[in-house]
């Protein structure tokens, strides 16, 4: 869950962490309904026709693979405890073939490396969130985890042969748990098909209240470097709920700051290299901050000076960057459409207009081999 949700950050609000194993994989279909509360948990779903935005959208489906890639966005569908949730659309990269993937709740889609696939947060009718995957046409929805708690904010590795996830156990939406042990989400991984789930974050934050940490703790939105070797998140600690932005080595456990303060950066991606990590800014406790403007910085210089790629003001935000697969571009939000521009942050276009509603939560992803 986001600290102070704003529909169009979608930040996570406070959670709690002990760890604890997952259950085995489930499955549902992307139609089903939301299921009595009394019975087998279910995803949240509307099961509604596409809006006519998408149905009469210019070349909605020409059917012809665009080199590169696809793109995945949603639309704002509610919110709960893990802040905003949408459904799911998916656009060419020059604005055709606009579907409907999905019309359930969910939250911070990723693509797999080989483009078939899309793995998310799914919201369910027990208010637990679980971590789903499906097909990049919005077939075959599965269920990796059945949790009470929060399984949430999943990312591939770069072979496409596990995620990582935020994971929290115990669902305790009532602020007064975290008088009562803390609320602490912390970094875990499993294999694809939601084997072999296991932490990998600081074990001290998923017990923060009997190590000394913070009450409230939250790492999230973990991004995978590209050689697998380190993970970029968001951490939030309590009690002035800032996002810094992290970077954990996966051999060694240490952690540092990715940037030389903490303006409430959030949103992290690496470039396709490694080199760079894109983010965007938004420190709600200084009155004068920059809101929600693009950047860049080295991966490995926390000092350096942020590059600004696309400069913010009251009447153009810009957040939730993401890179192209062959890196020379980014899709990110800007104002509730989607919007894309040059990786020097020239050439700002949009590409899905909002109309009328608000899009949010963006990924890229190559455009799939042909073939099984």
């Amino acid at each position: 869950m986001y600290v102070h949700d704003r529909s169009r950050s979608g930040r996570v609000s406070r959670l709690a962490l002990s760890c604890a194993a997952i259950a085995a994989i489930t499955s549902a279909t992307p139609s089903a309904a939301a299921v009595p509360s009394s019975g087998p948990p279910a995803p949240v779903c509307g099961n509604g026709d596409p809006p006519p935005w998408v149905k009469d959208a210019h070349d909605p489906n020409d059917g012809v693979p665009d080199p590169q890639g696809r793109i995945v966005f949603g639309e704002a569908a509610g919110m709960d405890d893990m802040g905003q949730l949408v459904t799911l659309y998916a656009v060419d990269p020059d604005g055709s073939d606009l579907v409907q993937l999905l019309d359930c709740k969910v939250e911070r889609p990723r693509i797999s490396p080989d483009g078939r696939r899309i793995a998310f947060g799914i919201a369910m009718d027990d208010h637990s969130h679980q971590v789903a995957t499906m097909n990049i046409d919005g077939s075959d929805l599965r269920l990796l985890t059945s949790t009470p708690g929060f399984a949430a904010f999943p990312d591939w590795s770069p072979d496409g042969s596990w995620l990582s996830y935020s994971y929290e156990p115990i669902q305790c939406p009532d602020p007064d748990c975290a008088k009562e042990g803390g609320f602490h989400l912390s970094l875990w991984r499993m294999d694809a098909d939601g084997s072999n789930q296991r932490l990998i974050g600081d074990p001290a934050r998923a017990d923060g209240a009997t190590h000394g940490m913070p009450v409230v703790t939250q790492d999230a939105e973990a991004r995978l470097s590209p050689d697998s070797t380190r993970i970029v998140f968001n951490r939030i600690d309590a009690p002035d709920y800032i996002y810094h932005l992290m970077i954990r080595d996966l051999t060694t456990g240490k952690e540092r700051m990715a940037t030389g303060s903490a303006r409430g950066e959030e949103h992290p991606e690496w470039s396709r290299d490694g080199g760079w990590i894109i983010y965007n800014t938004d420190d709600e406790s200084d009155p004068k901050a920059i809101r929600e403007q693009i950047e860049r910085l080295p991966a490995d210089d926390a000092t350096a000076v942020p590059v600004v790629i696309y400069p913010s003001d009251a009447s153009h935000l810009g957040y939730k960057p993401t890179y192209s697969p062959d890196g020379t571009s980014i899709a990110f939000m800007c104002e509730g459409n989607v919007c894309r521009m040059d990786a020097d942050g020239s050439n700002v276009h949009v590409i899905v207009p909002a109309h009328g509603t608000e899009l949010n939560h963006v990924a890229w992803g190559i455009t799939p081999p042909a073939g099984p």
